[in-house]
């Protein structure tokens, strides 16, 4: 199951990434238009992560090294869904942050592309039960 989820992480992480430092204005966009949805938009982020996370908290909850980074990722993702489904008003004002600083997004991308990459690390040292 953690292959699973390292592929997960690989093929959803770099496109993400990717996406966050080619099109940082859309990604503002995009937060923009969240946030004008009002708490219905820190749901829909807050369901975004939290489910991007479970996913990777039910299928990889390792702690070895190395994989113990994309557990950990899970869980930070699970985190921060689990504030905006809590505290809707933070998560509103953390999007609106991020609508008005398109540069925001480079670093995040950044991050997703070394966790991407770090899964594709880890699925080509492969788990020591594949092996």
């Amino acid at each position: 199951m953690e292959r699973a989820v390292e592929w997960f992480v690989v093929v959803t992480g770099v496109p993400v990434g990717l996406s966050h430092l080619l099109r940082p204005a859309d990604w503002a966009d995009a937060f923009r238009r969240l946030h004008g949805c009002g708490r219905a938009g820190a749901f829909a982020n807050g369901g975004l992560s939290l489910g991007v996370g479970a996913v990777i908290v039910a299928g990889h909850g390792s702690w070895a090294w190395p994989g113990a980074i994309l557990t950990g990722f899970g869980w930070l993702l699970v985190a921060k869904g689990t504030v905006c489904l809590l505290l809707p008003d933070q998560a509103l004002r953390s999007m609106e942050r991020g609508g008005n600083r398109p540069h925001g997004f480079v670093p995040a991308g950044l991050l997703l592309l070394a966790v991407g990459g770090w899964a594709g690390y880890c699925l080509w040292l492969g788990s020591p039960e594949s092996k």
